[in-house]
């Protein structure tokens, strides 16, 4: 095959997997692409998780640095304020699974927010049982001022980063986080094996039950 014309493939290919990417961000990938050694893709991919887990660890050293010169309740807060301005009201359990966090300290978290009244708590018409949790006013001014706080962490771990390059990440690994956001608190209660038949798509894995 021409290799013009095997270019283009690729770069039709790139195109539909990574909408809105710029043929800067492909010429990237096809590097990357041809610079790969012959080895087990498992040691690549146990690569990139470790790159990402320490930048994450980073991230959460400076993070909780950051939050205490904000008037929160604890650092965790931030992220639970943060949390409530993207779903609105909601039950505690809801804005605990989609933190992902464990539910004693998600609760823990969610009670020094109402004891400070970031946050407020009403009952829910469709089910007397349960309690909604809603963003204060008091909490959205302190979520306003703590994301100053958030963006400067953010430029101290992506700051030598030129603006293409972190689009690219973006493109990248934004449908990953997608998948595993949802899947993650669908199989959360599930053992391991369950979780890998899933995810993996492995062909047992229609017999398991979410």
């Amino acid at each position: 095959m021409n290799k013009s014309v095997q270019l283009l493939i690729e770069w039709d290919a790139f195109e539909r997997s990574h909408s809105g990417a710029e043929i800067e961000d492909f010429c990237r990938y096809r590097l990357a692409k041809t610079d790969q050694a012959d080895t087990d893709p498992s040691y690549d991919q146990g690569l990139l998780l470790k790159i990402i887990g320490r930048i994450g660890s980073a991230f959460g050293l400076y993070h909780r640095a950051a939050m205490k010169e904000a008037d929160l309740p604890s650092p965790e807060s931030f992220y639970f304020l943060n949390g409530l301005a993207h779903l609105g009201v909601v039950k505690k359990t809801g804005l605990i699974n989609y933190l992902f966090y464990e539910y004693t300290t998600g609760m823990e978290v969610i009670s020094k927010l109402l004891l400070n009244r970031l946050i407020s708590e009403e009952s829910d018409p469709n089910d007397k049982r349960a309690r909604l949790i809603a963003l204060t006013e008091k909490g959205k001014s302190v979520l306003r001022e703590s994301y100053g706080q958030s963006s400067r962490v953010s430029k101290m771990i992506f700051g030598d980063m030129d603006r293409e390059s972190v689009k690219l990440c973006i493109h990248l690994l934004k449908n990953i986080e997608e998948k595993h956001s949802r899947m993650a608190i669908e199989l959360r209660n599930k053992d391991f094996e369950e979780m890998y038949r899933v995810v993996c798509n492995e062909s047992d894995s229609s017999s398991v039950k979410l």
